[in-house]
């Protein structure tokens, strides 16, 4: 039996909406970091943190491939179960009546119609986002393959893109991309001579390129 402490920790982590979705996701295959980012469109750092919380609290685990990426897993799943002991709330009841007394006045096909118009906006906003994330696919593909013409490896180009959310440690870009240590802080030293980095308070950030002053007519 969990210990009541250890039971308001996991209360914690499940609280959290985003640390749900990595367990919900964890569910299916171990994963890591830059793959959790991509698939939940979250904040590398913003991942390593959750994951980090989780493993000193046993629920998250990894391993390192031969390429020393660490993959998440699951090491206890768990699920809640709630028993609620029904009770009238005076608030939710004049709330009831309220809905009711709406529903009567708006027609049952103008209903339909608002949930028709509802669905189609979705649709539309899924349909941006699916054209949005293959611009981010193409972008970064691009990144990749133009790079080599400028930088001196693959790894320069992958660090340059898992700073592109926001400034992060040696050790962070190491955890997102998979990548030793002692190399990531080589290319880091190389990307910033070549300015492309700047580095502040020991945390590595993408450099802003200057656009070209306008001319005086």
């Amino acid at each position: 039996m969990f210990e009541q402490e250890h039971i308001a920790q996991l209360l914690d982590i499940l609280g959290n909406r985003n640390r749900r979705r990595i367990i919900e996701l964890l569910r299916y295959k171990p994963c890591f970091v830059t793959e959790i980012s991509d698939r939940l469109l979250l904040n590398p750092k913003t991942v390593i943190e959750h994951l980090a919380l989780m493993q000193k609290e046993d629920v998250v685990s990894f391993y390192q491939d031969e390429k020393r990426r660490k993959y998440y897993y699951l090491i206890q799943d768990f699920r809640l179960s709630v028993e609620m002991q029904p009770k009238e709330d005076p608030v939710q009841a004049a709330e009831e009546k309220k809905e009711e007394e709406t529903f009567q006045i708006l027609p049952l096909m103008d209903k339909i119609g608002q949930i028709k118009s509802l669905l189609d906006a979705r649709e539309k906003l899924i349909e941006h986002l699916d054209a949005v994330e293959k611009d981010i696919d193409d972008k970064m593909e691009e990144v990749m393959t133009g790079g080599r013409d400028v930088l001196k490896n693959n790894l320069e180009a992958e660090i340059l893109l898992s700073l592109i959310y926001s400034p992060l440690t040696p050790i962070e870009i190491s955890d997102t991309i998979g990548r030793s240590i002692p190399d990531v802080t080589a290319s880091l030293r190389s990307l910033a001579s070549q300015g492309y980095l700047e580095a502040h308070a020991g945390r590595y950030s993408l450099i802003e390129p200057k656009k070209p002053a306008a001319k005086m007519l």
